[in-house]
């Protein structure tokens, strides 16, 4: 066993501990999860929610998963689980200072880090535009587009990369109609599923061939910060998880994370790295065994 998983494995072991000592949740009960959706047509959470259904089965708890009957926006998101409001109770979502202080974190990252490699969704006639980018600079001359109050922006401006906002459902239409917009920055996790979940609807929505834009980032389940009960079934479900080895199983053999390996091709595109002064120190602070490449 290697330095870095055997400090891995101590690390679990100290909060299995800990969380032995916390008030015993009742698992009589069912655990109620009730979920948001941004879009009609979003074939990219049933990632997330595969990997909540085996965090919940690994708590030994009963669980029952309901969704909103209404789309909403990640502003609405973030205020809905600040304000416990009980119409939602989780989400997942990037990382940022600003989102720990007002949400309680379940701090493991949901993709491994991978969110943070990041691939454009771009009208396809626009490819020989973006072939001639090979650096920050030549990029800073295109506009980017990111969903209203999502984390993205302050990083992405912060390096110099101007940004529009607009609902998320409504990105794909302006990307696809070539409208003020020429990419939308996506994890290597989601443009392509995303891509190919609408392409009746946008003919002309493409992933662009050859940059990686990458920068440390983390998507964290959140919940209410009051909401004790739930974030320590969730945390025991990623220490027994990573312990049995049932997290990786589910993360690297999942068709959606297959498949973006697959796809995305990673060596052979130009990479363009950009810092994120954005990221908790206590993020930061996470064993490397948690992230992907480690």
């Amino acid at each position: 066993m290697n330095a870095a998983n055997k400090r891995l494995l101590a690390w679990i072991r100290i909060m299995l501990c800990v969380w032995l000592l916390l008030p015993t949740v009742s698992l009589a009960s069912t655990v109620e999860i009730k979920l948001p959706i941004t879009s009609r047509n979003n074939q990219r959470d049933d990632f997330q929610i595969g990997m909540l259904k085996l965090l919940l089965e690994k708590a030994a708890v009963d669980y029952n998963i309901t969704l909103a009957p209404e789309v909403y926006s990640q502003a609405r998101i973030i205020h809905e689980l600040k304000t416990g409001s009980g119409r939602i109770n989780l989400y997942w979502m990037g990382t940022s200072d600003e989102l720990e202080k007002d949400l309680r974190p379940i701090r493991f990252p949901v993709y491994r880090g991978l969110l943070g490699y990041r691939i454009f969704i771009i009208n396809k006639r626009d490819q020989i535009r973006f072939d001639a980018v090979k650096s920050l600079e030549d990029l800073q001359n295109f506009i980017g587009i990111q969903g209203i109050g999502w984390t993205d922006i302050a990083l992405l401006e912060h390096a110099g990369l101007r940004q529009l906002t607009s609902r998320y459902a409504n990105i794909f239409k302006m990307i696809d109609a070539g409208d003020r917009v020429d990419y939308f920055s996506r994890g290597i996790s989601e443009g392509y599923v995303e891509v190919k979940s609408r392409q009746n609807n946008y003919p002309d929505l493409a992933v662009e061939k050859k940059l990686l834009l990458v920068y440390p980032f983390a998507m964290f389940f959140f919940t209410n910060r009051e909401n004790t009960v739930l974030a320590e079934i969730l945390e025991k479900g990623f220490h027994k998880a990573y312990r049995d080895g049932s997290f990786h199983q589910f993360f690297y053999n999942h068709p959606h994370i297959k498949e973006m390996f697959e796809q995305t091709d990673v060596p052979n595109r130009i990479r363009i790295d950009i810092p994120n002064p954005f990221l908790p120190p206590k993020t930061m602070a996470i064993p490397k065994p948690y992230w992907h490449g480690s």
